[in-house]
């Protein structure tokens, strides 16, 4: 990465600070990455949280636990009212394409969303983390 930042695939990063660090801001992509390569370090949730806070960060095994999105919280719907409205996007690290992301805001809190990521390719695909942000809205002023 330019300008000799952090997070690129050359240096590992501190995986206890990026847990620090995701209570107050969501976690890069490298980060991500990071986390999800050593998820043995770290306890595979055996069910859904329940209404987890901001900042509340998971790992879960697709293929143990199917319904790992069932958390208990409100989740904006599409049109048919039944069904999560679930954006999706595929992350870079540097510049190749290793994560899947999916993002879901709150039906009563629009500024509360859930992201769950899993690696595109590889072993690792059944491994999820899930993050939770109460994101702030900033407020613009004009004069």
């Amino acid at each position: 990465m330019a300008g000799g930042r952090r997070g690129g695939l050359t240096a590992p990063l501190d995986i206890e600070q990026i847990l620090v660090e995701a209570q107050h801001r969501w976690l890069r992509p490298a980060e991500i990455c990071e986390v999800l390569q050593n998820y043995r370090k770290f306890r595979i949730a055996p069910e859904p949280p329940r209404r987890p806070q901001s900042g509340s960060i998971f790992l879960f095994d697709r293929k143990v636990l199917r319904y790992f999105r069932k958390d208990g919280h409100n989740w904006r719907k599409k049109k048919d009212g039944k069904t999560v409205k679930e954006a999706h996007e595929r992350l870079k690290v540097g510049s190749v394409d290793m994560l899947h992301c999916y993002y879901a805001h709150g039906e009563e809190n629009e500024n509360f969303q859930r992201r769950s990521y899993w690696m595109l390719e590889g072993g690792l695909m059944n491994i999820v983390l899930v993050h939770y942000r109460e994101v702030k809205v900033a407020i613009q002023f004009t004069l």
